[in-house]
């Protein structure tokens, strides 16, 4: 009799390397996947008495840098290399920890953002561009910049709001303010340094099925190994986003609004509350009206993202990242609707396999209107 062949989904691989070299004894690892922004973070294990000879306790406690890649996925066959994978994280190791009782190493770390996080800048570079400073840094650091360009020098945005360009400030607080005033995201992705506008949003989502219990089943069922919902009441308010910009051109300063309002059950009209609404104020150099009006929109949108939350466990996917969209269905509440991830955790175990965690947000479609 021929046995059956195991699928694909039961055979998650893994590897993980330091300095380009393959770890063994690896136990866990895991790795969050933030927002734009933010640097991604790992959290690896490794079983302390099977590591060779040349890298005995001595080795790890003389380390001073470490660069590590955690690769996984599902290869067709038990002989894999790197070639097999996806690449889930690149980063440094910011710590490490050696528990001979426990006999493990554990090792932390961000991805190559650290690099710009944990370089101060005194330089400005009022002369170039935001795309030439970041196009700049990136090859400074060693990274590739995937970088769109822009056209006002960054000496512009300084002298109206000097406020928020301190000196001596990490590489990383001037990207993301350039980002901010271009309305660009800026990010890290393996050894690439993006500043660019916001990635758009795959149009095919991942399916989150909830099948409520029926006359032939008793029990319901969701394609997850775990389902959370959550809702913010206080974001579930009235939201009103006041944007003040100074226009160098124009000489002269100006405020836009931008509102999000409830709306009656139902039905597409705004509905009177006495309870007061909650109030955004954002300062945002030299922009148009209208530049100033798609800011604000902007930043009420992504305020209002925060009112409608889930966090679902899956099996293992190394596609799942921030631009895919998790559509919830079935469960015949103000939560069936698509979300957007907040974060994604790829979590490896030896005992309990490969798992994806996915937070996930967006705002409720039957509670606004448009501004």
């Amino acid at each position: 009799m021929t046995p059956a062949t195991l699928s694909r989904a039961t055979q998650p691989r893994m590897l993980a390397l330091a300095n380009s070299e393959r770890l063994v004894g690896v136990v866990s690892f895991e790795v969050e996947n933030n927002t734009y922004s933010q640097a991604d973070t790992f959290h690896i294990t490794l079983c302390l008495s099977a590591q060779p000879p040349s890298r005995n306790w001595a080795w790890w406690a003389s380390q001073v840098e470490i660069e590590l890649e955690m690769l996984l996925g599902y290869p067709a066959t038990e002989r894999f290399d790197k070639a097999d994978l996806t690449s889930v994280l690149i980063g440094e190791v910011d710590e490490i920890e050696i528990d001979p009782i426990r006999d493990e190493i554990v090792m932390s770390g961000r991805d190559l953002t650290s690099r710009f996080l944990d370089n101060k800048t005194v330089n400005k570079y009022p002369n170039l561009t935001a795309s030439q400073i970041a196009t700049q840094l990136a090859t400074t650091r060693g990274l590739v910049p995937v970088v769109t360009a822009t056209t006002v020098k960054a000496g512009t945005y300084y002298d109206i709001d000097k406020a928020s360009i301190a000196d001596d400030r990490p590489e990383w607080d001037l990207l993301t303010y350039l980002a901010q005033v271009s309305n660009f995201v800026v990010y890290v992705k393996g050894r690439e340094l993006h500043f660019e506008p916001k990635p758009a949003t795959t149009t095919t989502p991942y399916v989150i099925q909830w099948q409520g219990s029926t006359a032939y089943q008793a029990s319901p069922t969701v394609n997850t190994v775990e389902l959370s919902m959550s809702r913010n009441l206080s974001i579930s308010k009235d939201i009103i986003v006041s944007v003040r910009s100074y226009n160098v051109a124009q000489k002269k300063g100006f405020t836009v609004t931008a509102n999000r309002l409830k709306v009656k059950a139902g039905t597409k009209t705004a509905s009177k509350s006495y309870i007061q609404p909650q109030k955004y104020f954002f300062t945002i150099a030299n922009k148009t009206p209208d530049e100033a009006q798609q800011y604000a929109n902007q930043k009420l949108a992504e305020i209002s993202q925060h009112e409608m939350k889930i966090t679902a466990t899956i099996p293992g996917d190394p596609t799942v990242a921030q631009q895919l969209t998790i559509l919830l269905a079935g469960t015949g509440t103000a939560f069936d609707q698509l979300f957007y991830p907040a974060s994604v955790v790829h979590a490896y175990d030896l005992s309990s396999g490969y798992t994806t965690k996915i937070h996930a947000k967006n705002s409720s479609p039957n509670s606004t209107v448009a501004p």
